[in-house]
C-alpha cells in the first residue's frame, strides 16, 4: 500500500546534509540580492519625473512598481525555501545525533545488544543464557534487559519517523511556496499546447495548493493500517485529502478503508498487467507519465466509483492533486484522466473489474485519455492525446514545477 520504503538507519547515516545547508545559505544571499537590485532600481526610478514627466514615463514606472513586487515576491519565497530548508536540515542533524547516541548506548549495553536497520533492539544472548547468569534474580534480569530493548528501540524508531515527518512537511511546505510565484511568471513561462482543446484542458484542470498540509494517518489510525501492511508509511497530504479520507471512515468504517488502500494497490497491479508486453524496466515512462499511467488512474477512479461513489471520488482524487508544486501537464493529465474513469464507471455501472479493464483501454487506444510527450524543439512534457503517440515514446515530468491557477 506504501508507495515508498520506510527510512532506515543505514540510509540516514550515510546522509551527507552539507549540500542541503550550502543551499540554504546560497537562496538567503540570492533574495538578499534581489531585494538590493529591486530596491536601487525603484530608487533610481522614483526620481525620474524631473527627466521623464509624460504619460510614457508614468506607464514605465507602474510597469516597473509591478515588477517590483512580483520581484519582492520572489525574494519571500527565496526566504521561505532557504527557512525550510535550514529548519529540516536541523531536525535531521538532531535526530542523527540522538540515533548515534543510542548506538552507544547499544554498543555499551551490559546486555549484549544489537540492532536491525529497522531500528529494533535485541539481545545476542537468549532469555535463558541471562536468566542463568543472574540466577539469584532471573526475573529482574529479564524484566531489565527487556525494558532497556524497548527502551533503545523506541529511541532509534522514534528519531527515523521524525526525520520522516520533517521530510514530509517540508515538501509540503516547499511545494506550497511555489505556488506563490506571480501569475503572470507562470504564463510567461510554461507552455501550452497548440491544439486548441488540449490547451484547455490543460488551464481548465488544475486545482489550488492546499493552505495546510499533514500527516495521515496517526496515532491509533495508523497502528491499525499497518497491521494490514507493516511497511506502511504514513504521508504528507493536503488537508482536504485527509479530510475526504475521514470522511470515507466515517461513511464506512474501517473496512472502507482497507478497500480504499486495496483499490490503490490493484489500480496499480492492473496498470502493470495491462502493459506487461513492454520491458517496464525499461520503459518507466510507460507507467510514469504514460499510458499505464492513464490507465492506472482511469482504473483507480473507475473502482473507486464503484465502490464510493462519483461524488466522493472526485473529491478525493482532486484534493489529492492539492501538493502544491504539481507541474501542470501532470496535474491537468490526472485530473482529466481521474474524469475518464469516473465516467466509464458511471456509464458501466455493472461492469466487472475484467470488463472495466477493457473499457478502459479501448479509451486510451481510441485517445480519449491524455498522456505526455515533449514537442520537438522545447524542453517539457505537454499533455497529448494517447491515441497520437506510441506507448514506449512518452517522456516524464520530473520534480515540482510552476503551477497554474486552479479552476477545479
Amino acid at each position: 500500500m506504501s508507495e515508498s520504503e520506510p527510512l532506515t538507519i543505514s540510509q540516514v547515516l550515510a546522509w551527507n546534509l552539507n549540500p542541503a545547508d550550502a543551499l540554504s545559505v546560497a537562496l538567503s544571499r540570492a533574495a538578499e540580492e534581489i531585494e538590493a537590485e529591486v530596491e536601487a532600481a525603484a530608487s533610481a526610478l522614483a526620481g525620474s519625473y524631473e527627466y521623464f514627466n509624460s504619460e510614457s514615463g508614468e506607464s514605465a514606472r507602474q510597469r516597473a512598481q509591478d515588477d517590483r513586487k512580483d520581484a519582492l515576491t520572489t525574494v519571500d519565497i527565496y526566504q521561505e525555501l532557504s527557512r525550510v530548508i535550514a529548519s529540516t536540515t536541523a531536525v535531521f542533524e538532531g535526530m542523527i545525533l540522538l540515533i548515534r547516541a543510542a548506538i552507544k548506548e547499544i554498543e555499551d549495553s551490559e546486555w549484549d545488544l544489537f540492532y536491525t536497520d529497522d531500528g529494533e533492539v535485541k539481545s545476542r544472548k537468549s532469555n535463558w543464557e541471562w536468566m542463568k547468569k543472574y540466577w539469584w534474580s532471573p526475573g529482574t534480569a529479564i524484566a531489565s534487559k527487556e525494558l532497556e530493548e524497548a527502551r533503545l528501540a523506541g529511541g532509534l524508531r522514534v528519531a527515523l519517523n521524525r526525520i520522516q515527518e520533517a521530510d514530509l512537511m517540508a515538501e509540503g511546505t516547499i511545494q506550497g511556496a511555489l505556488e506563490k510565484v506571480p501569475i503572470s511568471a507562470r504564463q510567461a513561462l510554461i507552455a501550452v499546447p497548440t491544439d486548441t482543446e488540449l490547451a484547455k484542458i490543460l488551464t481548465d484542470y488544475q486545482t489550488d495548493a492546499t493552505k495546510e498540509t499533514v500527516v495521515w494517518p496517526s496515532g491509533w489510525l495508523l497502528d491499525i493500517v499497518r497491521g494490514w501492511d507493516p511497511t506502511f508509511k504514513a504521508g504528507a497530504m493536503p488537508r482536504e485529502e485527509a479530510t475526504a479520507l475521514e470522511n470515507l471512515v466515517s461513511r464506512h468504517g474501517l473496512l472502507g478503508l482497507k478497500e480504499f488502500y486495496d483499490i490503490k494497490t490493484e489500480a496499480e497491479q492492473a496498470a502493470a498487467d495491462q502493459f506487461s508486453g513492454f520491458n517496464l524496466e525499461e520503459h518507466r515512462n510507460v507507467l510514469a507519465d504514460g499510458h499505464g499511467d492513464a490507465f492506472r488512474h482511469a482504473y483507480w477512479n473507475a473502482r473507486m466509483t464503484q465502490e464510493f461513489g462519483a461524488e466522493w471520488t472526485q473529491t478525493y482524487t482532486t484534493a489529492h492533486e492539492k501538493t502544491g508544486g504539481n507541474p501542470p501537464a501532470r496535474e491537468a493529465m490526472d485530473l482529466y484522466n481521474n474524469k475518464l474513469g469516473r465516467q466509464i464507471a458511471l456509464d458501466n455501472p455493472d461492469a466487472s473489474s475484467e470488463q472495466l479493464r477493457t473499457k478502459i483501454s479501448e479509451a486510451i487506444q481510441d485517445g480519449h485519455a491524455v498522456v505526455l510527450k515533449t514537442p520537438d524543439g522545447q524542453s517539457q512534457p505537454q499533455i497529448t492525446w494517447s491515441n497520437q503517440v506510441a506507448v514506449t515514446r512518452t517522456d516524464i515530468q520530473s520534480g515540482v514545477g510552476l503551477p497554474l491557477p486552479g479552476k477545479r
